[in-house]
Parts: C-alpha cells; structure tokens; sequence
C-alpha cells in the first residue's frame, strides 16, 4: 500500500512531465507566425513579414523573394530543396525568365495564414504576386510551404519553381509570346500613304550557284558600285548554298526582276516600313531605323527590343510615342498553350494625316530636286501647308534595314547636303522682308502708301555718326518715288528710312504684331523668329538692316510665307496647319487694312512684271511677289560670298496658296536658277505641264 507521502512525491512527477510534454508540445508546433515582426491585426498590413532565423541572423523571406535574391533565400530552403536545386540553377532560370517577362519589380500581397494541417510543422501561407514587366502588371496567387525542422528548431521554407513563376514546375517552361501590332501610319490630306508598315523585298546572292565574275554586271543591274558588291560577296561568313542579302528597297523593277534567276539572284519579301514617296517627302516625314543600345538606354518604360524599330527623324521622331504600337503579350506554361495565364491584346499606333497634298510635293520636287535650298506653299486661308520640301533629297527607304556605309559616305559627301532639313532653320529673308517692314510701316502711321521719298544716288546715310558705312542700293532712282515703287526696284534705303523714322520700339512693336519672337503654333516644331541674337535690335545701323532683311534678322520660309498670306488673302496671318485634326486658326487678325493690302498686291504684279519680267512673269496667270537676295557666309572654295535667293510669292486672280521658295549657293554655277526663276516654273507645272508624280 503506497503511503501518503509516496503519493504525493508521483502526484508532483505526474504534473512535471505533463508541464514538459505541453512545453515541448509547443515548441514543435510553433510556425513562421510566431516570427512575425509584426501582427497585421494590430498593424492593418496586408503583408505579413516572415521571419525565418538562420545561422546568419534574420532574414525576411517575403522581401527576399521580392528582391529576387535567391543567394539570400537558399540556406532557408529545406534540405530536401536544396538537395534538389542547385543555387546556380535557380539563379539561372530566375534570370531567364525575368529576362523573357521584363521584370521591373515585383510586390507580395494580401498575405494569409492557411488553416492549421494535421501536421503541425507544416504551416503554409497564401499570398498574391504582383508584377510589373515591360508588358504590364501580372497578377498570380503563390502558395507558400514552411516545414520546421526538429534538430535545430528551425522553420524552412520548400522550394519549388513556382517561386520563380507562380505555376512554374521542373516539366515546364514560361512562354512569352510577343503581340505585335502595325505602326501608325502617316498620309497626305487625301489619304495617300506616305509612310506604312508593308512588304520590303531584298533581292541577294545564292552562294555556291553565283558566279563573282558577275559582280560588275549585278552592281549596273542594281546600281551599286562593284566595290561594293564585291565587299558583300567576300563576307567571311558566306558558307555553301546560302543567301547572301545584297541590296533592300521598296520594289524592283520589271527588267531587274527578269534578269535574277540567270544571275542566281533570288527576290525575297520581308516585313518593313515603306516611304512610297521617298525622296520628296523624305525631310518632313524622315525614316525609322533599328534601336541603338543608346535608345535601349534611355527607354526607362521598357517600351523596345533590341532589333525594335524607332523614328529616327522626321516626323517618325517627332511622333514616335504616338506612331509606335503598343505591343501586347500572351503568357503561358507550355504544354498547355489554351490556359492564358495573362495577355495584354497589342495595339496599333495612331495614324497621321498631313495637310501635304502629295501630288503638288511630288510636282514641285521633279523641279527642284537637283537644287539646293527649300520651298514651301501655304494656304492663305486655313494656313494649311500644302506642300514643304529640301532639296536635294535622300531615300529615306534606304535607312529602315541600314543604309550602306558607301551610300552613307556619298550622301555626306555631297556639298549640297542632301542630309540637311533646310526648311527647319530660319534664315535672313533678304528683301522678301520688306513686305512686313512695309506693313510695319503702313499699321505704324509713319508710312502711306503715296509716302514719296527722294533719294539721290546709290549710297546713303543719316548723318556723319554712321562714320565710313553707308547703305547701299541695287537700282538708282533720283525721282520722288512711293511705297509701290520703292518695292518693284527694291530700295534699300527706302525702307530704312522708314525704320529709323519709326524708331527701334515702334518696329520691334509691329514686327511683334506679325508673329516675331514668338512661338510659331504649328504642331511643327518651326523655330521663333528673331530681331537680332539678344533679342532686341540694338542701334540705328542694325534697325535700318533690320528693314532689308539684313542684320541679324532671322526667319522661317514657312513663318514668311505666312506674312505674305496676310496681303494674298483676307488680312489674317493663319497659324501654319500641319495635321489635319488640328483646328483651322487665325494667329495674327487684322495686320494689314483692306485698302493697304490692295496696294501691296498692286506693287507684287508690278514688281513681278517690271523687274522679274524675264524670269517669273507668265501672261496665262496674275503673278505677283518679292524676290529678296541674302549674303549667306563666304565660299572659301571660290573665294567668295555665298548668295541665297529668296521669291515668295501668289497668283492674284486664284490667292489659293502663297509660294515661298529658297535657293541656296545660287553663285557656284550658272546652271543654278534663281528663285524668282523657279517662282515661274512652278506655276508652269501647275497650270500647264506634267512632272514627274513618283517623288524620286
């Protein structure tokens, strides 16, 4: 019989090692929640931070796996994981895939604690993954398994390829599969195409069957030099029946595509960006051209590719954000290619259509396609550009796939710049500009238009405080003459006169009246006309400069041309109108009276029929206009000045579009027409003959 005091020696054993099978019982069923920094329930997190001890001290699962840094993460996988996967292998993958998707950052959210298994040293977790990519945000649910480990009182987290990518497992692979959709378009006002994605053919060399000694042959066939054709036949890489590119463009002719196959030439169509119209159109629209590393660099959105398209000039830049397809996506696992797990559908970029009337580009530029300089035709009215051009050109076609560097170099080395945009600077106007000066004057009340001035000889000045400079002028007429006749001989000192009567403010304040110095509103980026380089005419020496279109004076063709609208039309200065969608507007009202613009269109024709008789007088149609003449900068090859000609210029009876045209260097050959020349030529084209309507 087991006395009192027995008993309560086994009564207090009984309770010890009920105490210690409860305390162990609790050590073995604690979970990563134990761990947690802090209780979403106290907090109002959605997140919970898991803290998961290891031999290097607290490490937060969920930002690791944020991070991406699964260095960090595998000494908390299990043994079994670890054993398993190889860190390298991992890593490797993780990169791949992050690579394929874009991964930008990624979030774990609305973490929750699954309801206790049987087991208690599983404890798992739910939680959503939220991923920025270059293809958007992905969303996908991820399950989190944590196993604690007896040994060493631990909680490990098992590993398994979902991590990477929810849904991931060692039997399949992430599929990104790109979207694509067309880039926008850009047409002329009747919805012509001047620039769409379409078919490209490149014809190249079958290797083994092409026989070198063709060379000189293939190169007249496609206008290459033989030097370069034979640089692409010698390439290293050329192995046994394979086809060698030689050249790209939009198409080839009947006779080029009939003499391939005893060439063993073989045509090819591929994907790519057409300019139907290629050289006339070429400097406002410009070209596409593969992604640099520099454009991969500073495309902070992830928005290209490498191999991606991108405006490089023209207006492919200018409206690159605009034009570019927003490229979609469809996410799958493979072999199960019907579960999407994410798609974003591809859009196209948006469509352009240009106030450009194709057919008058394409006219204009069979005339002035083997000049130098520029041209512009406005509509007086709506300010709708109908027509802008540089010439000479290039074919922008032959930069989408990558121009020849012996094709490059020709183009640099040509001394009229074919590369150069020459209607986007501004420039001196020369006498064009004193059609605005004579509007200065008129809206000033300094100036009448039966104003007479009587000017004796070719040279003047005000008064001795000009020293030894005196302005000077073409024509000599010592008889009073008024403002139409100071405009048809173009009297430079004439309008001098005028200026330094109106005195500095007066002109920079009427001048401001016609747009100078502020910003032209056009969706075309035209630069600001100028005073001078300070921005305010300095003395009496500059202003009287200032009124010829000399000094420092500086403007656009198509801002001139705008001016001119004014006299042609109904008194208004249009805004210069490029897009179609963009609405109609008047930027300057009332510039010039109704009785003031007769007079001026009176001294155009006359100045047109008396001084420019020979050259942009036609007896079918009322032309009128102001020829202007600039001394541009000083010809080190002929020892000279360089000379630009102005003309801007109208039809009187039909006011339906003002002329402005540039030549540029009109001195370095005979053969190099004058503007007021080309002013005629022009309306040749239009009223009466037939051009060259391919733009090339």
């Amino acid at each position: 019989m087991i006395d009192t005091k027995h008993k309560k020696r086994l009564f207090i054993k009984i309770i010890f090692s009920l105490l210690s099978l409860i305390l162990l019982f609790t050590l073995i069923s604690c979970d990563p929640s134990e761990f947690l920094a802090d209780d979403p329930k106290e907090t109002g997190s959605e997140k919970e931070s898991l803290n998961v001890e290891t031999g290097e001290g607290s490490s937060d699962v969920l930002k690791l796996i944020e991070k991406r840094d699964f260095r960090e993460l595998y000494p908390n996988f299990t043994s079994a994981s670890r054993s398993q996967y190889k860190l390298e292998d991992i890593i490797s993958r993780q990169e791949q895939i992050d690579e394929r998707i874009g991964l930008q950052t990624m979030h774990l959210e609305n973490v929750r604690k699954l309801d206790r298994a049987s087991d208690e040293r599983i404890s798992v977790y739910e939680m959503n993954v939220v991923m920025q990519t270059s293809y958007g945000e992905m969303t996908r649910p991820l399950t989190l398994t944590f196993l604690y480990d007896e040994l060493d009182e631990h909680w490990y987290l098992e590993y398994s390829p979902s991590l990477i990518f929810p849904g991931l497992t060692n039997e399949n692979d992430l599929i990104v599969q790109r979207l694509n959709a067309h880039r926008g378009g850009i047409f002329d006002r009747n919805n012509i195409p001047l620039a769409v994605d379409g078919k490209g053919q490149i014809v190249g060399a079958i290797s083994g069957l092409y026989d070198k000694a063709d060379n000189a042959e293939v190169a007249q066939l496609l206008e290459l030099t033989v030097e370069q054709v034979d640089a692409i036949m010698s390439q290293s890489w050329i192995g046994d029946n394979m086809f060698v590119p030689i050249k790209t463009q939009m198409e080839f002719n009947a006779a080029q595509l009939k003499k391939f196959p005893e060439l063993h030439l073989e045509m090819r169509l591929f994907d790519t960006r057409l300019y139907p119209h290629s050289h006339s159109i070429a400097h406002l629209v410009g070209h596409v051209g593969e992604v640099t590393q520099e454009d991969l660099d500073n495309d902070e959105e992830g928005n290209y590719r490498e191999r991606d398209m991108i405006g490089k000039r023209g207006l492919e830049s200018l409206f690159e954000e605009e034009l570019r397809a927003k490229r979609g996506v469809r996410v799958y696992l493979s072999g199960n290619e019907k579960q999407i797990l994410y798609e974003v559908p591809a859009e196209a970029g948006q469509d352009f259509h240009l106030t450009i009337d194709i057919e008058l580009q394409n006219k204009l530029y069979s005339l002035f396609k083997e000049d130098e300089g520029q041209a512009v035709c406005l509509d007086p009215y709506s300010g709708d550009i109908l027509a802008i051009l540089s010439f000479p050109s290039f074919d922008p076609n032959e930069f989408v796939q990558g121009i020849s560097s012996a094709s490059y170099q020709a183009l640099l080395n040509d001394s009229r710049l074919p590369l150069w945009n020459k209607f986007q600077p501004k420039y001196a106007p020369g006498s064009t500009m004193k059609i605005p000066s004579a509007m200065a004057g008129l809206n000033s009340g300094v100036l009448t238009p039966d104003t007479t001035k009587t000017i004796i000889g070719k040279t003047w000045q005000p008064d001795a405080s000009w020293g030894s400079y005196e302005i000077a002028r073409f024509t000599v007429y010592d008889s009073p003459q008024d403002l139409t006749q100071a405009i048809v001989i173009s009297d430079n000192i004439y309008f001098a006169q005028v200026a330094l009567e109106m005195g500095r403010e007066s002109f920079q304040e009427e001048l401001l009246n016609l747009g100078f110095t502020e910003e032209v509103p056009s969706s075309y980026p035209f630069p600001t006309a100028q005073f001078s380089n300070s921005g305010d005419i300095g003395d009496s020496v500059m202003l009287a400069a200032s009124s010829y279109g000399q000094g420092e004076i500086e403007v656009t063709a198509t801002q001139m041309a705008a001016i001119f609208s004014a006299v042609a039309a109904d008194g208004n200065i249009p805004a210069p109108r490029l897009l179609m969608s963009d609405e109609i507007s008047v930027w300057k009202e009332n510039v010039v009276s109704g009785s003031n613009r007769d007079v001026l269109r009176q001294a155009l024709r006359e100045a047109v029929e008396q001084t420019h008789r020979s050259n942009a007088y036609r007896d079918y149609a009322t032309l009128g206009g102001k020829s202007g003449t600039v001394e541009a900068a000083w010809d080190a090859e002929l020892e000279r000045i360089s000379l630009d000609s102005w003309f801007i210029g109208f039809d009187l009876d039909q006011p339906d579009m003002v002329i402005a045209i540039q030549e540029q260097n009109v001195h370095k050959s005979q053969d190099r027409p004058s503007a007021a020349r080309r002013f005629g030529e022009v309306f040749d084209l239009l009223y009466q003959g037939e051009s060259d309507s391919s733009g090339e």
